[in-house]
């Protein structure tokens, strides 16, 4: 949800912001099932203006500046995956859900039913779908086929 202290015109530039960055992370998601672009969305909403207030901190903007387009720096997403804060998750659900949907837009939906709910489940879930023993002994899970 959009925060609600803000003015009208700070929403639509968050808006426009977290639409570019989905487009540009992920590519064109309104062909997913609904659970999956609200999921998405949701997520892009909440890690979008952290991320931009940490560009602004760091480039020395203006407290009002407003940036026409963002484009992630995975480096400074990767950044901000160490904080010690809220940033922390924030980044880490937007690297894991852009990552899934971006595998999901790869699955033949057709030829590939059960995967497919599978990688939705896991989505709208926030799963990130890896077993705790295979992360805990550094092994990743073989891909589904």
């Amino acid at each position: 949800m959009i925060n609600e202290n803000h003015s009208s015109g700070y929403d639509d530039f968050i808006r426009r912001i977290i639409e570019h960055a989905i487009e540009s992370e992920i590519g064109q998601i309104d062909t997913l099932p609904p659970e999956v672009v609200l999921r998405v969305r949701d997520v892009y909403e909440a890690f979008m203006p952290a991320y931009v207030e940490i560009i602004r901190i760091k480039d020395n903007h203006p407290k009002d500046w407003q940036p026409q387009k963002v484009v992630p720096d995975p480096a400074v997403v990767e950044d901000m995956s160490h904080f010690f804060s809220d940033y922390q998750d924030l980044a880490r659900r937007f690297k894991r859900v852009s990552r899934q949907a971006k595998n999901l837009l790869n699955i033949n939906r057709q030829a590939d039913p059960q995967r497919f709910e599978r990688c939705v489940k896991e989505i709208v879930s926030g799963s990130d779908g890896s077993s705790i023993m295979r992360t805990l002994v550094g092994q990743k899970d073989e891909p589904s086929k």
